[in-house]
């Protein structure tokens, strides 16, 4: 003879499928959502960063402007970012940028800016005028630091 669970115990296991079946369903919906809310956030604060290496770009290019008129040097290797004593500070302030830049490479008139990087926080532009003014943006992601 068949046993006969009592209807109180059936309502609770059925309270009980119910609750689990839900927690899959959200914990799924967890697992399949945030990835890509996590691939919006970084596109996004990437385009912030690109934005950024254009305006230090445009402000590189106006100092140099200025420093051709006055016939004074713009480049030089041996100084912070690539450029001229005093001139990087007048750029990231006209910039008004919270990254660092250093140009690598400028035309043989030496006030052209041909390609430089842009650093801020965890992400990384270069720019290249001979790649029909090509902007590539990278991310980092530190897997081990030791430094701290």
């Amino acid at each position: 003879m068949p046993v006969r669970i009592p209807k109180k115990i059936k309502i609770k296991y059925n309270w009980i499928r119910l609750a689990v079946y839900l927690l899959i369903i959200i914990l799924l919906a967890i697992v399949l959502v945030v990835p890509g809310v996590l691939r919006i956030m970084y596109r996004a604060d990437s385009q912030v960063a690109m934005g950024n290496a254009r305006s230090v770009r445009m402000a590189a290019q106006v100092i140099a402007t200025q420093q051709y008129g006055r016939n004074e040097a713009f480049c030089d290797v041996t100084r912070e970012g690539g450029i001229a004593d005093g001139l990087y500070e007048e750029i990231l302030q006209l910039s008004e940028v919270p990254g660092d830049f250093w140009i690598l490479q400028v035309e043989e008139d030496g006030y052209t800016v041909c390609r430089f990087v842009y650093r801020e926080g965890e992400y990384t532009v270069w720019y290249d005028a001979d790649a029909e003014d090509r902007y590539t943006v990278y991310h980092e992601k530190s897997m081990i630091n030791t430094g701290e």
